[in-house]
C-alpha cells in the first residue's frame, strides 16, 4: 500500500509541475510527503526482514523485489537541485572551463527569446525616434537680448553694469569688472593662466570703446569671449581630427575602389566606466547615417561582459562586430578585425579597448602596444566632464604610457561623456584641451546615439556664465 500512496504522490506532483509551467513550483509540500512515507516503507522493509522465519530464497526474493521499488521511487522522484555550484580556484582551470564561462557566442534557439526581447529594449535605450534630430546638426546661439535672469550673461549683470556708461573705458575701468570676471572663471574649474587669457581678451577688446548701452557691452565681451575660448578649443592641429572627414578622405584619396584598401581606424582609450564602448557607438551612429560603413573591433577582452556589451551595440546599429571572446591579445584581435574589414570593403574600424586606471602599468603597456602595433588613425581619450581637472591627470599618464620606449604617438582628441550632466565644473573642458593641446572632438549629452555633439565656443560661454 506504501508504493501505490507513494506513486500517486509522485503523479499528483507531475500534474501539478505541468499545470505551473509558466512559475517555479513550490516542492516543499511534495518534498516533505514524500519523505515521510519513504521512511515509513523502510521501517516496514526492516520489520519485514527481521520477522522473517521463512526460507532464504523466499527472503531473497523479497528482498531483490523491494530494492527494484526502492530504484524505480527514488529514478522518479522529484528533486531540487537549485542552481548548480561553481567551482573557482579548486582546480587548474582547462580550455573546457574557459568555454564554459565564455558567453560571447551566438545565443542557442532556447536563447533566442530572451535575446529579442533584450534587443528590443536596447534599441528603445538607444535609437531614437523617427522626430528627433541629431544634436550635431544643432547649434548654440547666444542671445545678447535675452532677459538679464535667463541669458548666456545672467552671472555677469554686475560685471557688465560697470562697464556701461557714456565714456571712453580705461584699463583702470575695466580692472574690477574683471577681476570679478576671472573669479566666475576659475569657480568653474577654469585654470588660472586660461581665466587670464580670456580676460585679456575681454579687456583688448574694451579698452578705448564707449559703450553707452548694457547691450552694446554685453554683445562686446560675447565677441571677445567667444574669441578666446575658439581659440583654445581649437588648437594647431584640431582640423585633423574630425572622424568623418578623415574616414571619407582616407576612402576617397585614391584611385582603387574601398575594398582592399585599408579602412580608417580609431582607438579609444580611457578609464573604466566613463562610457567608451557608448561612445563608440554614438560616433558608429554618426558614421553610418554620413554614409560610412564602419566595424565594430571588441579588443575588450579583459573584462567580463565586454564583449556582449558591444554586441548589443553592433545588433543596434545594424553594423557588423569583429571578435575572438576574452583572455586574447588585444593587439592581435584589432589586427585580424583591421584585416577582416579590408576583406569586406568596411572604410572604418571602430576599437574598443578595456577601460584601465592610468596607473595600472601591465594594462598601460597592452594599450601601448595595441597603438604602436596597430598604428590607428585616431586615439580618442573618452572622460566625464564630471571628473574635473582629474580628467587633466589621467590623459597625462595615457599620453606618457603612449610614449613609453620611445614612441611619439599621443592621444588625438578628447571626448567628454555626460556633458549634460556638468555645471561648476565645465572649465575643466578648457583647461584639459590647452594643458594637453588634444582639442574635445565631440561631447556626450545624453544616452541615446543621436546625442552627440561638437563642443562649440557658444555652449561653453553658456555653461560659464549662465
Amino acid at each position: 500500500w506504501l508504493s501505490i500512496l507513494m506513486e500517486s504522490v509522485i503523479k499528483e506532483y507531475s500534474m501539478f509541475d505541468t499545470s505551473n509551467d509558466s512559475v517555479v513550483p513550490d516542492t516543499s509540500l511534495f518534498d516533505k510527503t514524500f519523505q515521510i512515507l519513504w521512511k515509513q516503507a523502510l521501517k516496514e522493509k526492516d520489520s519485514t526482514t527481521t520477522s522473517s522465519g521463512g526460507g532464504q530464497d523466499a527472503h531473497v526474493g523479497s528482498t531483490n523485489t523491494e530494492q527494484q521499488q526502492r530504484r524505480n521511487l527514488q529514478a522518479a522522484a522529484p528533486t531540487n537541485k537549485g542552481k548548480e555550484k561553481r567551482h573557482w580556484g579548486e582546480a587548474k582551470v582547462t580550455k573546457q572551463a574557459m568555454k564554459d564561462l565564455d558567453f560571447s557566442k551566438e545565443p542557442t534557439d532556447g536563447e533566442d527569446a530572451d535575446d529579442t526581447r533584450a534587443l528590443l529594449e536596447a534599441r528603445a535605450a538607444y535609437l531614437p525616434s523617427s522626430e528627433e534630430m541629431p544634436e550635431w546638426e544643432t547649434e548654440d546661439d547666444l542671445d545678447d537680448e535675452a532677459a538679464d535672469d535667463s541669458g548666456w550673461g545672467s552671472s555677469l549683470k554686475g560685471v557688465l553694469d560697470q562697464m556701461a556708461g557714456n565714456k571712453v573705458l580705461t584699463d583702470k575701468d575695466l580692472e574690477q569688472p574683471l577681476q570679478d570676471m576671472q573669479r566666475q572663471l576659475t569657480s568653474k574649474n577654469v585654470a588660472n593662466d586660461i581665466a587670464d587669457e580670456i580676460c585679456s581678451n575681454v579687456r583688448a577688446k574694451l579698452v578705448g570703446k564707449r559703450m553707452q548701452s548694457f547691450s552694446r557691452v554685453k554683445t562686446a565681451v560675447r565677441q571677445a569671449l567667444e574669441a578666446a575660448v575658439t581659440k583654445i578649443l581649437a588648437p594647431n592641429k584640431a582640423r585633423a581630427v574630425d572622424p568623418l572627414r578623415g574616414a571619407i578622405a582616407k576612402r576617397d584619396g585614391g584611385i582603387f575602389g574601398s575594398r582592399g584598401k585599408k579602412p580608417f581606424v580609431v582607438a579609444f582609450i580611457g578609464i573604466n566606466g566613463v562610457g567608451k564602448s557608448t561612445s563608440l557607438a554614438k560616433i558608429a551612429y554618426y558614421l553610418k547615417t554620413n554614409g560610412c560603413s564602419p566595424l565594430l573591433a571588441a579588443c575588450d577582452t579583459f573584462r567580463s561582459g565586454a564583449v556582449e556589451q558591444l554586441n548589443v551595440h553592433a545588433k543596434c546599429l545594424e553594423v557588423p562586430l569583429y571578435h575572438k571572446g576574452y583572455a586574447k591579445d588585444p593587439s592581435a584581435v584589432a589586427k585580424a578585425a583591421i584585416s577582416h574589414a579590408t576583406e569586406e570593403g568596411h572604410d572604418v574600424v571602430l576599437v574598443d579597448t578595456a577601460g584601465r586606471m592610468q596607473n595600472n602599468v601591465p594594462l598601460m603597456k597592452a594599450l601601448s602596444k595595441l597603438v604602436v602595433e596597430n598604428q590607428p588613425d585616431l586615439v580618442l581619450f573618452v572622460c566625464e566632464a564630471l571628473v574635473g581637472n582629474d580628467g587633466i591627470d589621467q590623459l597625462s599618464m595615457f599620453n606618457k604610457a603612449l610614449r613609453s620606449g620611445g614612441h611619439v604617438r599621443q592621444i588625438d582628441g578628447i571626448i567628454l561623456t555626460k556633458f549634460d550632466t556638468v555645471s561648476d565644473k565645465v572649465g575643466a573642458a578648457l583647461t584639459m584641451t590647452h594643458v594637453t593641446g588634444a582639442p574635445v572632438v565631440f561631447i556626450g549629452t545624453g544616452q541615446k546615439y543621436t546625442h552627440l555633439k561638437k563642443l562649440s565656443p557658444q555652449a561653453v560661454i553658456k555653461s560659464l556664465f549662465s
